[in-house]
């Protein structure tokens, strides 16, 4: 092997250390004994510029460049082993709290299987009493939710642009089993109420052979840990049990009953009502919300209001005015703000729609409250929460601020139906005592929306033992009111 001179003077400082190779030590060798030059280079030191040359007392010079190369290499060398640990001990921690993950996932689908196990006999065998057995579900909500929490990216990546729940709403739940239960019980029962129970045994028998399913896979030895969750195969059914116990419970209707108002409605309703025929409406469904809600937002040459709507009934029944208010004009006359108020609701619910009226004391010197209730008839709606319905004006500007209502199914049809009293208060009165086991007078009368009857009924109100009790005072059903579970 022949070498040349550059070759010789960069391999000089690994002949100096031993550090060669036999057959390149001999090639080096070689090279010297025929290159005098080289030779006494490296015999003498003589012929390295002073920057190859490393300064040491009484020992041979090494080139520097040459010699930080070599430590630069070591370095390197030493770097990638370093790395290449790191890189090891990274990768088996991960893999390590995979297989950890996995198998936290597969030891909580065991409350998964048991809640749609259990929810699937219940519908199947008694419907009617879900809410009285709901302790044999309820231990199981813990490790569902701590199941949410175990999901990985790859499972909680379908769940970007859905809201797909991982157990039912148990509040609307229950109040589909109570009003079921009382509907037959009073011999209203109906093709809705059979169809609503079918629909509910299919969902959750759906549910329960999907998490079984589920179930098996991450117990089936090694290959669970490849296994992701279904994460929208569990959801679907669920979202659909959740989304007929909703309109079941507020309109007595199916989901395939309910017909969304187009977006083009929606907007013309918004515009309409807050008297801007020119503002530009945007409409968003919330995954967050329920399933009749949707988000607007309207912005108008003069002022900009978002709010809420609901999407069947087209009731606006929250708002807000985004603009800033105005300081530097003085106050309206509160007779002035009271005829803003009738004109805005009459936009909303149609000309004869009839309120009663009370001016808010000591909300805020700019704003004007204005507390109003329904009216049919000579009856009020009947409500449980203090100034439920209420609407805020700019005390100065007389524009509207805020307008909030208690529930989203109240609609103008309140005010297009006729309420007649049928029975005799003593005949009232005798009913609720059979219910309660005491006579009374009625403590309240009034117009409410009933989960038992589908619709807003006139009802005379009793004090019951633990709860008040609601007689029809047309038909003597015993009414629930829907704001019992919201």
């Amino acid at each position: 092997m022949k070498l040349d001179c550059s070759l010789v003077e960069d391999l000089y400082p690994l002949y100096e250390e031993d550090e060669l190779k036999l057959e390149n030590r001999q090639a080096v060798e070689e090279h010297l004994k025929s290159c005098r030059s080289c030779s006494n280079l490296f015999q003498n030191g003589v012929g390295f510029s002073e920057e190859h040359l490393f300064q040491a007392n009484d020992q041979d010079l090494l080139p520097k460049k040459l010699d930080d190369r070599i430590r630069l290499t070591f370095r390197l060398r030493r770097m990638k082993i370093i790395a290449g640990l790191l890189l090891a001990v990274i990768i088996v921690t991960c893999v390590n709290r995979y297989a950890a993950n996995r198998e936290k996932v597969a030891t909580l689908m065991n409350g998964m299987y048991l809640y749609s196990e259990s929810l699937q006999e219940m519908a199947k065998n008694n419907p009617y009493e879900l809410d009285t057995n709901r302790q044999f579900i309820d231990y199981t909500m813990n490790d569902i939710m701590d199941l949410d929490n175990e999901l990985n990216w790859l499972e909680r990546n379908p769940l970007k642009n859905t809201s797909y729940p991982f157990f039912v709403n148990t509040q609307d739940l229950d109040e589909m089993a109570v009003t079921l239960r009382e509907r037959r019980k009073q011999g209203l029962e109906d093709d809705t109420d059979r169809k609503a129970i079918e629909l509910l045994q299919k969902q959750t028998n759906v549910l329960y052979k999907h998490v079984r399913n589920e179930y098996e896979l991450f117990h089936h030895g090694y290959s669970s840990y490849f296994e992701l969750l279904d994460v929208e195969g569990i959801g679907k059914p669920i979202s659909k049990i959740e989304e007929l116990s909703y309109f079941y419970t507020r309109y007595h209707k199916l989901p395939s009953e309910m017909k969304l108002m187009t977006e083009k409605e929606l907007k013309q309703k918004v515009t309409t009502v807050f008297d801007d025929k020119d503002g530009k409406v945007e409409l968003k469904k919330s995954l967050n919300d329920e399933p009749d809600v949707y988000h607007f937002v309207m912005k108008g040459a003069e002022q900009g209001i978002s709010g809420k709507i609901n999407g069947y009934t087209g009731n606006i029944f929250w708002a807000v005015n985004d603009s800033p208010p105005s300081n530097d004009k003085k106050p309206m006359r509160k007779k002035e703000i009271m005829k803003k108020a009738r004109t805005l609701l009459q936009r909303m619910y149609g000309r004869n729609a009839e309120f009663e009226w009370k001016y808010v004391q000591g909300v805020s010197e700019d704003i004007y409250r204005i507390s109003f209730v329904p009216v049919a008839g000579n009856q009020q709606l009947l409500f449980q929460s203090s100034d439920p319905f209420f609407i805020d004006f700019d005390a100065r500007t007389g524009e509207f601020s805020t307008l909030s209502e208690m529930g989203q199914t109240f609609s103008k049809e309140f005010f297009a139906k006729k309420y007649y009293e049928v029975l005799s208060p003593e005949e009232l009165e005798r009913k609720a005592a059979k219910i309660s086991g005491k006579k009374g007078k009625t403590v309240e009368k009034g117009i409410m929306y009933s989960t038992i009857s589908s619709d807003y009924v006139l009802v005379n109100v009793f004090e019951g033992k633990d709860n008040f009790i609601y007689i029809n005072a047309e038909t003597g059903v015993v009414e629930r009111s829907a704001h019992a579970f919201r």
